[in-house]
């Protein structure tokens, strides 16, 4: 009987205990999900089961990273530790606020039939002095993750719009204005100095709105830290340039792969416009902008571009001397008006979506005209000039020993072969020199002569003759001081004794 009476005792103890280790909502985790020896091994602040009770009491059990870090008993002595903390630490900053636990501890309120120790003193030194509190505030958070904990909602709407207008234009434009207009939904018609105009812009996210208790470490206290916040998130490396000798906006700007709208956002407090002139030693933050939300401007830009013209024409005309040109109509670039509608995102532009409105010409282009002459006339030269020599191989090019002023050719298979007339023209002097050996001149009456030296004997033209391009008049040779077969080629040009010899590749074509 009496073994009947503790086995009874066993079973009731056993199912209240049940009751404390498996609680009602098996959804939440508190206190009672703990036996009675993990709360006095495991808990942070270890606390005994004193008592038993009749009926079930409400008690707090606080988490801190997912471990219980004790049970407090009195409510209100929770509730006095919290409004002690806000006044003794945060009320000069935070007036009309509140002190909350922080992120990473919960609480939970829990009805239980056992009685533990009281530590509750013991768990509010634990908090304050690992400093595990939030503060009432607000929390916006964002449609593709973001999430900003402000103290002023008033100080992060206007950052937010004073961040849009960094994205506007200003050259000469009132972006304040641009953006007064812009959420009336009207369009402004003020273009900027560089013909760019606002024509839409909105957040590619949009955010929810709530007061609730936000992490001390993580709350953007000022204007300024919304700002900070906008343009580059939580997290992230500052990075500085020191001004140097020499330095401009635009040159820090690209030295550092940000652009000049990025670096004199980022320095708002220095820095007005892009024409603003640098003190040698300067700490100027070049930081990119990254920020945690996107901003879309589309713009419209209106500006000149070059129209160019047509190729150049080439017209024939057979009353002209052939070697002659004139140019009929001068080559000339004309204008056209383009309007480009185009996006950026966050200040970049988002090339693929750029796009033409509009093209209108304002300035025709002016095609060139050159008339070229055919006319062909025996005794002139067309100015330009073949080798002197067939299957041609040049043995000492122009200045390949001191005073060479000419160029001198082989008949690669046949070395004593012809020598030829480089172009028309009459033949003007037929001779011997100790130097050149037999040698010809030939005028082309277009302000050139050619000069042929060393053949072999005398040339088989006489002066005054007419001979034509290609022509042959004379042999290859020797004579005069050479080394081998070869015909000593020079092209003059000018008045006087034939003219100055000129260097020849220019004005021959094989």
């Amino acid at each position: 009987m009496k073994k009947q009476l503790y086995l009874i005792a066993g079973l009731a103890f056993f199912a209240l205990a049940l009751a404390f280790i498996y609680p009602q909502n098996s959804s939440a985790v508190d206190f009672n999900a703990q036996t009675s020896l993990e709360v006095a091994e495991n808990a942070i602040i270890p606390q005994k089961i004193i008592a038993t009770k009749d009926q079930e009491e409400s008690v707090l059990s606080i988490y801190y990273q997912d471990r219980l870090l004790g049970v407090i008993h009195d409510r209100e002595e929770y509730d006095a530790f919290l409004n002690r903390i806000y006044e003794e630490k945060y009320a000069e900053d935070f007036p009309d606020s509140a002190v909350g636990l922080g992120e990473d501890i919960h609480i939970s309120e829990t009805l239980t039939y056992f009685e533990v120790e009281d530590k509750d003193e013991e768990i509010f030194a634990y908090i304050e002095e690992n400093n595990l509190f939030s503060i009432l505030g607000y929390k916006f958070e964002f449609s593709n993750g973001s999430i900003a904990y402000v103290k002023n909602q008033e100080d992060f709407i206007r950052a937010r719009e004073d961040f849009v207008m960094n994205f506007l234009e200003n050259d000469g434009v009132d972006p304040a204005e641009t953006l007064n207009l812009l959420n009336r939904g009207t369009q402004p018609t003020t273009y900027s100095d560089d013909g760019y105009i606002d024509i839409s812009y909105h957040y590619e996210d949009t955010a929810k709105v709530a007061r609730e208790f936000v992490p001390l470490n993580r709350v953007l206290k000022s204007y300024e830290e919304c700002m900070e916040w906008l343009c580059f998130g939580y997290d992230y490396e500052p990075k500085t340039y020191i001004v140097q000798e020499g330095d401009m906006v635009q040159g820090v700007a690209w030295l550092n792969s940000i652009s000049v709208t990025n670096l004199i956002y980022v320095n708002y407090d220095i820095l007005q416009s892009e024409n603003q002139p640098l003190q040698v030693g300067m700490e100027l933050n070049v930081t990119p902008i990254d920020s945690p939300l996107e901003i879309e401007v589309v713009k419209e830009h209106v500006f000149e571009q070059i129209a160019y013209p047509e190729d150049t024409l080439y017209k024939y005309d057979d009353t002209l001397q052939e070697g002659m040109q004139r140019i009929e109509q001068d080559y000339k670039t004309g204008t056209y008006r383009v309007m480009y509608r185009e996006t950026y995102v966050n200040g970049v532009l988002d090339e693929e979506r750029t796009e033409e409105v509009s093209r209108l010409m304002i300035e025709e282009p002016q095609q060139q005209i050159i008339v070229i002459g055919t006319k062909v006339i025996p005794s002139v030269g067309s100015g330009s000039f073949r080798y002197p020599v067939d299957n041609a191989i040049v043995t000492c090019d122009w200045g390949c020993y001191a005073g060479h002023t000419a160029v001198d050719f082989q008949n690669m298979y046949n070395r004593w072969g012809n020598v030829i007339a480089a172009d028309r023209g009459v033949v003007t002097e037929v001779s011997y020199d100790p130097i050149g050996g037999w040698y010809v001149i030939i005028n082309h009456n277009n302000g050139y002569y050619t000069y042929y030296g060393h053949m072999s004997s005398r040339a088989w033209v006489s002066v005054g003759q007419i001979v034509s391009k290609g022509e042959a008049i004379g042999p290859i040779g020797m004579t005069g001081v050479a080394t081998g077969p070869h015909v000593h080629f020079e092209i003059r040009y000018g008045s006087g004794a034939y003219g100055n010899s000129i260097y020849p590749w220019p004005y021959m074509n094989g």
